[in-house]
């Protein structure tokens, strides 16, 4: 009945003040956590009579002719009458009942309040984190589903054209199966199309340097191994873990080993394609037409056009034609012309 009450109300009225503050002085004076029942040494389920015989045994026990000169005696005394008096009470016990088992409110300066929980900065960060785990691995499921749906669309519609003579006859490894190509949408043929390799009822995905990996593999299933917080702090520890010498390195387990860099190799010239910047700064080194040493004053023109030796001429398609040796058209003008002045 009092708690439809409070529920109805929520407030205190002067009855419950008067809880409040016993409860209060009662276990600042007898110890944390004493409530009535056990200030009496009773059951919260006792009887009218077991509280009578209680308060007596526990009045004589506290009563101040019997204890002269203790500190607090009286003020003892006296709360333990007013407690036996609430528990006599059908009313005022059901009241303190209802604080019994849901908590007392505290004192807060104004007024008593319920103590709330209040989350610290570092739970709801976990808070935060573990949320979005669970969202990430949601999200993880929902893409598993929809590649598990399409790989199987492509290795139903590869075993059914490899079934029906589809593709061209192919062998890798004494097993004859039937490259095939699927459209990348069902009944859209300008989507494009991808193509399968059928072997002994497998489907296979080629790739360009002539492996094959099964298509069932690429469906991976989902794991909270694979949402963003384990994932992040398996390559925080890698990163670290590449810091260790190299002979530590080699003794970590393979899933917090970091992956060692493969060093660069040179870049050869190869025929039809462009000269890596190293063979071009080599050759910028061996002499440029900028390097060359202008012609020295006594040099005539009729001895540089005499002393032109053979040399390379680049066409259109990149091969090298060889000169003739000889003056030129130009040499050849400058005669005419100083034969004319002389």
């Amino acid at each position: 009945m009092y708690t439809a009450r409070l529920a109805l109300t929520r407030r205190w009225d002067k009855e419950d003040y008067e809880i409040f503050d016993l409860v209060s002085d009662l276990e600042a004076a007898e110890g944390k956590g004493t409530n009535f029942y056990s200030h009496l040494n009773i059951d919260p389920s006792a009887s009218l009579g077991e509280i009578n015989k209680a308060y007596r045994k526990k009045s004589l026990e506290l009563h101040p002719d019997k204890n002269p000169g203790v500190k607090n005696i009286q003020e003892r005394f006296a709360r333990l009458g007013v407690i036996s008096q609430i528990l006599r009470s059908p009313e005022r016990r059901e009241r303190y009942n209802f604080f019994y088992k849901n908590g007392v409110p505290k004192w807060r300066g104004t007024g008593y309040y319920y103590s709330r929980y209040r989350p610290t900065l570092a739970h709801t960060l976990i808070f935060l984190v573990f949320l979005s785990s669970l969202f990430h691995r949601l999200v993880l499921q929902l893409n598993y589903n929809r590649d598990r749906k399409r790989v199987h669309y492509f290795q139903q519609s590869a075993l059914a054209a490899a079934k029906n003579g589809a593709g061209k006859r192919e062998k890798v490894d004494e097993h004859v199966g039937r490259r095939v190509r699927v459209g990348m949408v069902e009944g859209n043929e300008s989507a494009g199309s991808l193509e399968l390799v059928v072997l002994d009822e497998h489907v296979y995905l080629p790739h360009d340097d002539g492996s094959l990996e099964p298509l069932q593999g690429l469906a991976s299933p989902p794991s909270l191994l694979k949402t963003w917080p384990v994932t992040l702090t398996l390559a925080l520890i890698r990163r670290l873990a590449a810091l260790l010498p190299p002979s530590t390195h080699a003794q970590l387990p393979a899933a917090i080993r970091s992956v060692q860099p493969i060093e660069a190799q040179p870049v050869e010239q190869v025929e039809g394609y462009e000269v890596s910047r190293k063979s071009r700064k080599s050759r910028s080194k061996t002499g440029t037409p900028r390097d060359t040493p202008r012609e020295t004053p006594v040099t005539t023109d009729l001895e540089s056009d005499d002393n032109a030796v053979e040399g390379e001429e680049i066409g259109e398609n990149g091969e090298g034609k060889k000169k003739k040796r000889g003056v030129g058209k130009a040499g050849g003008a400058r005669r005419r012309k100083m034969a004319m002045k002389k």
